[in-house]
């Protein structure tokens, strides 16, 4: 299926991000109504260089995670090409390239939003992946406001005429990728220079947030990110307003047992994955001196986002920092609970 086309809109989904939408995430945010999942975006370079290790473990997925699209970052058309056909070939319902991401990292390799820079570069990428993956392959693009002198409606006049599914834009330059209130205008004025989908990216942090952007732009849709950070309800909760005007705000319990449930998906990932791959291949540069390496490291951020708000999170995050395994999770979770007070009858 081409999930933009045959999905119900407006669409709600996660976005994805760098570091965060592992598979634990994805599944998390499929059970509270993601329309569409994304894994970490992926380097067409490492696809091209090593598409084993952990380029093959960013695109790992599960079946019940449909409709799933990968999102690619590079700048070389030849790698975008055999890239795409690879994603096609892993069975992803959809390719988006990254013309949006303003880290710094990949801003000097000439990836992500500083392809804006070379209009016609970033055609002739477009033109690569649609040729590699053919019609019927959804293909869709991401980007941001502005890239320097460059504005998000200068993509949209180059690119307009290209068979795409989908253009997600971030209401952000990338000066300041995540600073201020996002720019709607820009991407109000997108949906007329367009005819195929807009989303809206940088102001779905709540479902009063998302439902404003949606009526003011006229948007197709709301890419979530970084509002859903301890917070997977959210796609529920904006589609449940869209839809009654009301939305449930989970109570202290409900917000750890999804913590919990969370921590038991991302040790069992963790486990998998630690077995599956030698462990050299987690260790990165700096990191390689240490011979004491706990994959369950990666764990403990996203765990601490699920506190905020909770009596005393302070001291509870000092504790899930140093977490290392699954039962010290439960632990803390058991004390947090054990702690609030009890609700009235």
């Amino acid at each position: 299926m081409n999930p933009w086309t045959q999905l119900p809109k407006p669409l709600i989904y996660l976005a994805p991000m760098s570091g965060v939408t592992d598979k634990p995430y994805r599944l998390i945010m499929k059970r509270f109504a993601s329309d569409i999942l994304f894994p970490e975006f992926v380097s067409i370079d490492a696809i091209h260089h090593c598409p084993t290790g952990k380029t093959a473990r960013l695109l790992d997925y599960d079946a019940n995670e449909h409709p799933i699209i990968a999102q690619l970052f590079g700048s070389k058309p030849d790698y975008f090409f055999a890239a795409a056909k690879h994603i096609k070939q892993l069975g992803f319902d959809g390719v988006d390239i990254n013309f949006g991401c303003p880290a710094p990292k990949v801003a000097r390799s000439g990836g992500g939003c500083s392809l804006l820079r070379d209009l016609g570069l970033c055609k002739e990428i477009i033109q690569a992946v649609l040729a590699a993956v053919g019609s019927e392959f959804p293909v869709s693009v991401k980007t941001r406001k502005s890239y320097k002198t460059t504005h998000v409606r200068d993509f949209c006049n180059v690119i307009s005429e290209l068979p795409l599914s989908a253009i997600t834009i971030h209401g952000r330059p990338f000066e300041k990728p995540y600073e201020g209130q996002a720019d709607l205008d820009c991407i109000k004025e997108a949906k007329s220079l367009v005819p195929f989908l807009v989303i809206a990216s940088g102001n779905g942090h709540t479902p009063e947030a998302a439902k404003a952007t949606l009526d003011y732009t006229g948007c197709d849709g709301i890419a979530v990110a970084r509002g859903s950070f301890g917070k997977p309800w959210l796609i529920k909760q904006i589609k449940d307003y869209l839809q009654t005007g009301i939305y449930h705000v989970p109570t202290q319990d409900e917000i750890l047992n999804t913590m919990l449930e969370h921590a038991r998906l991302l040790e069992q990932s963790v486990r998998t994955r630690y077995i599956a791959f030698p462990q050299k291949r987690f260790l990165q540069k700096k990191r390689k001196k240490k011979s004491n390496y706990n994959p369950f490291n990666e764990i403990r951020k996203i765990l601490s986002w699920y506190i905020r708000g909770i009596p005393n999170a302070a001291h509870y995050r000092a504790q899930l920092v140093r977490v290392n395994t699954l039962e010290e999770v439960e632990i803390i979770i058991r004390e947090i609970q054990a702690s609030l007070p009890t609700p009235p009858s």
